[in-house]
């Protein structure tokens, strides 16, 4: 009896339990949102190689004066920085008897021009020829040009619009033959003149474009000359680049100049936008199999839109060009077209 109650029990405590059991289901996890993008498949594509140089900025227009003969500065319209314009008097430094000699002429002009009015005065009551009028009138034109030229000897005016970088001289100051005077340079472009190799220069076509790299900017500029002879000592030829002077006021600083050869060539080049940087890694998002994938990359060169691949990309992948700031690695992604 007691057997039949235990077993009664245990059956109920059994179905008490099952009762109590609920069997696992299976529950789906969401579904990632796929995120839009935009993406170019990888390809090779021509360029001309770039090489760099290092040169010294020069004013592309320049011109220093020496003293021609001794003199002393009597008027000097130059300081370092100054603009001037064509024609403007920058300096005058005439001997020390200029000033004996330009009176003395003028006193003679004065006297000539007295006696040319009386001839034409004498003329008109005929008393005198007409020869003799037209020569007092000759003398007096040759001795008013000469007059002219003493009062602007050693006269120096500016023969083109610039700015004034030199000026190692000041009024009062007397000065020899040779001595400088002042220098001023034309400021709307500037020249870089640098070497490069034999084997270069076989691969820079002329005005090839060029670019001057400043810290702050970049600017595009031509090559205005080539030297045919190569120079014996540094066993290179000389090459000279202008660009419009876009801020620049100074000269003397060794610069970089980026040069584009005429040597054809092929490369992976992609967007700069396509291009992500944490630290000193670079790398890139490609879809494979509709998610995101982050490649390390290596890159060489690049140039304000594009940047040269060399490791880490091959022909016909499909890379991430917009969009890739919102994605991360296996990110679902929906290409738009």
């Amino acid at each position: 009896m007691k057997t039949i109650k235990r077993l009664s029990m245990l059956t109920i405590s059994c179905s008490l339990f099952a009762g109590c059991y609920w069997p696992e289901t299976s529950q789906e996890l969401p579904k990632k949102e796929e995120i839009r993008v935009k993406a170019v498949t990888v390809k090779e594509v021509p360029y001309k190689e770039r090489k760099v140089y290092h040169g010294e900025l020069q004013f592309s227009k320049s011109a220093s004066f020496v003293a021609q003969q001794s003199g002393i500065v009597t008027y000097l319209n130059a300081r370092p920085g100054q603009k001037v314009r064509r024609g403007e008097v920058v300096m005058v430094y005439p001997p020390l008897n200029h000033q004996l000699r330009v009176d003395q002429a003028k006193i003679e002009q004065n006297k000539l021009t007295q006696d040319y009015t009386r001839q034409q005065e004498l003329y008109k009551a005929g008393a005198v020829s007409k020869v003799s009028v037209d020569t007092y009138k000759t003398q007096l034109d040759v001795l008013v040009k000469t007059t002219q030229q003493l009062q602007n000897i050693n006269t120096i005016r500016a023969p083109f619009s610039g700015i004034i970088t030199q000026v190692p001289v000041k009024i009062g100051e007397e000065v020899g033959i040779g001595q400088a005077l002042f220098s001023m340079a034309e400021t709307a472009a500037v020249a870089v003149s640098f070497y490069v190799s034999p084997k270069d220069i076989a691969d820079i076509a002329p005005k090839a474009t060029t670019y001057l790299i400043l810290p702050h900017k970049r600017i595009e500029g031509k090559i205005i000359k080539t030297s045919i002879q190569m120079d014996p000592k540094r066993k290179a030829f000389l090459i000279t680049a202008s660009f419009k002077n876009e801020g620049v006021s100074f000269s003397g600083t060794h610069v970089e100049i980026e040069l584009e050869t005429g040597a054809a060539l092929s490369g992976i080049w992609i967007p700069v936008e396509a291009l992500k940087q944490i630290g000193s890694r670079y790398y890139v998002f490609v879809i494979e199999e509709g998610k995101a994938m982050a490649t390390d990359v290596k890159i060489v060169q690049r140039n304000e839109t594009s940047v040269q691949i060399i490791e880490g990309l091959e022909v016909g992948q499909l890379l991430i060009t917009a969009g890739s700031e919102k994605v991360e690695s296996n990110s679902p992604v929906l290409t738009l077209e």
